[in-house]
């Protein structure tokens, strides 16, 4: 699942470094692998039930967002201008979970007995909570402090949204556990249309206006980057 903490930190983050996206696609492999459970089976879902899954996982995680949206108090004077400047680009978001959720080849068309290696979700979803974060922490390294503290709010929020949406799950486990069955998450396919994905809603355009509607909403350390994010943009306008 991909959540819109997660697009709001892949977003600030790229603010301060462009190559977010393939650091982080190329950790994508690690995340699954450490995840996976030794020795285990499970009943690959049907996609009528995986995407049953992911709605209500949909769902869960925005609740979290409005819970954990607070955090952005401490960076911010409007944090409710600041959260819509990502309300308002929602199709964006929709466009990506829909594109992603279609290309991974996750899901069977009918119920079969077809057992697949199955992860532990609750650790994925930590294990990647913790790669952003140190990921962006590494980035960050030779800016200015008030770029750093902008950074580890969104580390926060992305924790909070992560404790909250496990945290929501744990008295009868994720929809998953109760259906008993697991999408395939197969690293080279996940990986491969992630990059595909993100291409297609070209978020690299995008984010240069978002940069500059969050600088709006007063994230003001921001602002000497929105004119790199639109020369981005327009270069990978001009590739596509």
């Amino acid at each position: 699942m991909v959540s819109k903490s997660f697009i709001l930190t892949i977003f600030l983050v790229v603010a301060v470094q462009a190559d977010v996206f393939d650091q982080l696609t190329q950790e994508t492999r690690k995340i699954i692998n450490e995840s996976l459970i030794p020795g285990a089976e499970i009943r690959q879902c049907t996609c009528e039930e995986q995407s049953e899954c992911v709605k209500e996982m949909k769902d869960q995680a925005m609740g979290c967002v409005d819970t954990c949206w607070s955090k952005f108090n401490a960076i911010s004077k409007k944090p409710d201008e600041l959260r819509k400047c990502f309300s308002d680009k929602d199709d964006m978001l929709a466009t990506l979970l829909d594109c992603f959720e279609h290309n991974a080849d996750s899901c069977l068309a009918k119920h079969e007995d077809k057992k697949i290696q199955p992860v532990d979700i609750d650790k994925m979803f930590t294990l990647g909570v913790e790669r952003i974060n140190k990921t962006s922490s590494k980035m960050t390294k030779t800016l200015s402090n008030s770029i750093k503290k902008i950074v580890d709010t969104i580390g926060e929020f992305g924790l909070c949204v992560k404790d909250c949406f496990i945290a929501k799950n744990k008295p009868d486990g994720f929809c998953f556990d109760k259906k008993q069955c697991q999408p395939l998450i197969a690293d080279k396919k996940t990986r491969k249309s992630l990059k595909t994905c993100t291409k297609k809603i070209d978020f690299k355009k995008e984010a240069g206006e978002l940069c500059e509607c969050t600088v709006k909403a007063g994230l003001n350390e921001l602002s000497q980057y929105c004119p790199m994010l639109k020369l981005i943009g327009q270069r990978g306008g001009r590739k596509g």
